[in-house]
This record gives structure tokens, sequence and C-alpha cells, in this order.
């Protein structure tokens, strides 16, 4: 199965986004995707980074199940970087050039692009 960056994002808001109270949680994230079992693909690969933590309830029916709690401290991070819409396209565009859509990659060209964004609204250089 292949990684759909965008996906992983909706997921990261939609985890960000969690009141711990609702129920059953791991069903609105289900939504976000084609199918529960690319949903929770999705959902172990980013458990797998350190991005979320998850309830690891696997099956040898469903290899993949896995429900979001929260985001990591990591994950924080790592969606604060990436949430701005402008910043979140072209970091996308960079990577589509480049060819890589590995974490690190988009981490990198968003981390860029919020200090060029820092740059040109305060003057005043960051090092993120």
């Amino acid at each position: 199965m292949k990684r759909n960056p965008d996906l992983e994002r909706k997921i990261l808001l939609a985890v960000e986004a969690y009141d711990g109270v609702s129920e059953p949680y791991h069903a609105e994230v289900r939504h976000l995707a084609s199918s529960h079992h690319v949903a929770d693909y999705h959902v172990l690969l980013l458990a797998e980074a350190g991005l979320i933590a998850a309830e690891d309830v696997r099956t040898p029916d469903d290899p993949y199940e896995m429900w979001p709690t929260r985001l990591t401290m990591a994950g924080h991070e790592y969606l604060d970087t990436i949430r701005d819409e402008e910043v979140w396209r072209r970091t996308k565009e960079g990577a589509r050039a480049v060819g890589s859509f590995s974490l690190d990659a988009l981490g990198a060209l968003a981390r860029g692009l919020v200090r060029e964004k820092i740059r040109k609204h305060t003057g005043v250089e960051v090092d993120l």
C-alpha cells in the first residue's frame, strides 16, 4: 500500500482536534480515507514514525488496525510546520520536483518555507 502524505496530514489534524471524549474516535479517522484499511495503515505508519500514540488492536483479520489516541510532541511539532495550507501546497510541490515524499524531506521543505515566511513578515532570520 502506498503512503499518502495528504491523508497523513488529515489524520494528524483530526487527532489534534480530538477532545478525548467522543466515541468511537477511530471511526472518525477511518472516514478520512477511501477504506478503513487505508486509514488504519496510515495511523500505523504515523505511530511507527512517533508522530501519534495509538492503541494497537491489530488482529490476523485486520493487521493494520490502530486507534489513534493523541499526538506526540514530535507530532505537534511536525503538524505545526505543515498546518498552513500555503506551506503544505508548496511543500508538496517541492517534494514532487525532487521526487521525495519522505517524512524527513517533507519536514525539511516545510521548515524552510516557514523560515522564509518568518523572515518575510518579521525580517528575522530563524533556525528551525
